[in-house]
C-alpha cells in the first residue's frame, strides 16, 4: 500500500506543495494520544475500583451474609447451652461440693472468660461474628474449667466412697436394741457403771456380719470379761468394731472383710447376762455411742425406735 502524502498551501509560491515529515512532531502526538488513552483507562478503573466490588470480595460478602444467618438460627442453641454450662456450674457449686466438703469454684475465675492481649477488630468481619467468637471462647472457657472441676470431684468422690465402705454403718446382727451406750447397771457386778457399747438381742449362733470393710486385728479371748471377741480395723479412717461375748468366730487375724460378711455367731461367753452381742464402735481411740451409725441399713422410722430404745437406762447383758 503507498504511503499517504500529505499537502498544505504555500501562501508565496501560491501553490499546493508536499508537507514535510517531521519526526518529532510525530512521536509528540503519539505519545499525546497514549498519555490520553492511559488517563482515560486509569479513570475506567478508578471508577470501578470503587463502585464495584472484587471478586474476592463479593465472595466475603456473601460468605458473611450466610454466617450472620446462620448465627441468627443458632442463637437460641447459643442461649441454650449457656444456661446449661451455668445450670451446671450452680449444681456443681451448690450440691457436689458441699457433699464433698470442698470449696467452691472461685466466682472471679468463672466469670473472667477469655483472657489474653485484646486484638484490633477486623473491619471487613461484621460485629455479629465477632461477637459470637467470643461467646464460643467464653463458652469453651467455662466448659473447661467445669471438666477440670468435674475430675477433681471425682477423685474426691473415690476417695469419699472408700471411707464410706470403710465406716462402721450397719447392724452387726437384726435383733433389736436391748441396752445403749452410757451409765447402766451391771447384771452381775450389781452397780451402774459405764455400758462403752450397745447390747443387741440375738439367740445363740445368730449369725454376726461386719458393719464395714476392714481387716480383722483380733479374733479369740482377751481379758476384760468380752469372752470370745473380734475387733476389726476399718482402713486408715480411725475406726475399729469390737463384736463380743461370741459363740464362735469365722475370721482370722489379718484376714480382710467387707460389709455384710459373717464374722462370728452370738453367743454369752465371758462376763455375760445370756445370749446376746455387745458391739462397740472406737473412733480414733475413744469409745463412742454405736446407734449413730445405724443408718446404712434402717428406715428412717425404724432408726427412731432404736434411738428411743438406746436411751432407756436399763440393766445391761454385760
Amino acid at each position: 500500500m503507498a504511503r499517504e502524502i500529505r499537502y498544505y498551501y504555500d501562501e508565496e509560491s501560491c501553490t499546493f506543495q508536499p508537507e514535510r515529515t517531521d519526526l518529532k512532531k510525530q512521536i509528540t502526538r503519539k505519545l499525546s494520544m497514549l498519555g490520553g488513552s492511559m488517563l482515560l483507562a486509569s479513570v475506567i478503573v478508578a471508577v470501578v475500583f470503587f463502585l464495584y466490588d472484587s471478586p474476592k470480595e463479593v465472595l466475603l460478602k456473601k460468605q458473611n451474609t450466610e454466617l450472620l444467618s446462620q448465627i441468627s438460627q443458632l442463637e437460641d442453641q447459643f442461649a441454650s447451652i449457656e444456661a446449661k454450662v451455668e445450670e451446671l456450674h450452680n449444681t456443681d457449686n451448690n450440691f457436689y461440693r458441699s457433699l464433698m466438703s470442698t470449696d467452691k469454684t472461685d466466682d472471679g475465675e468463672w466469670n473472667s472468660g477469655v483472657g489474653g492481649a485484646v486484638e484490633a477488630a477486623d473491619a471487613t468481619v461484621p460485629q455479629e461474628l465477632e461477637d459470637a467468637k467470643t461467646r464460643i471462647e467464653r463458652l469453651n472457657y467455662k466448659i473447661d474449667i467445669q471438666n477440670k472441676s468435674y475430675d477433681f470431684l471425682f477423685k474426691k468422690l473415690s476417695e469419699k466412697e472408700d471411707e464410706l465402705r470403710h465406716i462402721p454403718a450397719i447392724k452387726p446382727v437384726p435383733g433389736s436394741i436391748i441396752s445403749g451406750f452410757g451409765m447402766r447397771m451391771h447384771p452381775i457386778q450389781g452397780f451402774r457403771k459405764m455400758h462403752t457399747g450397745i447390747d443387741m438381742e440375738a439367740s445363740t449362733g445368730t449369725p454376726v456380719y461386719a458393719a464395714g470393710d476392714g481387716v480383722v486385728k483380733m479374733a479369740g479371748v482377751t481379758q476384760g470379761g468380752y469372752g470370745l471377741q473380734i475387733e476389726v480395723e476399718h482402713g486408715s479412717y480411725g475406726y475399729v468394731t469390737k463384736y463380743a461375748h461370741l459363740s464362735g468366730i469365722k475370721v482370722k487375724e489379718n484376714q480382710r472383710v467387707k460389709r455384710g460378711d459373717v464374722i462370728g455367731y452370738t453367743g454369752s461367753s465371758g462376763l455375760s447376762k445370756g445370749p446376746h452381742l455387745h458391739y462397740e464402735i472406737i473412733k480414733d481411740g475413744r469409745k463412742i455411742d454405736p446407734i449413730d451409725y445405724f443408718y446404712g441399713d434402717q428406715k428412717p422410722q425404724d432408726y427412731v425406735k432404736l434411738r428411743e430404745d438406746a436411751k432407756v437406762e436399763n440393766e445391761s447383758m454385760d
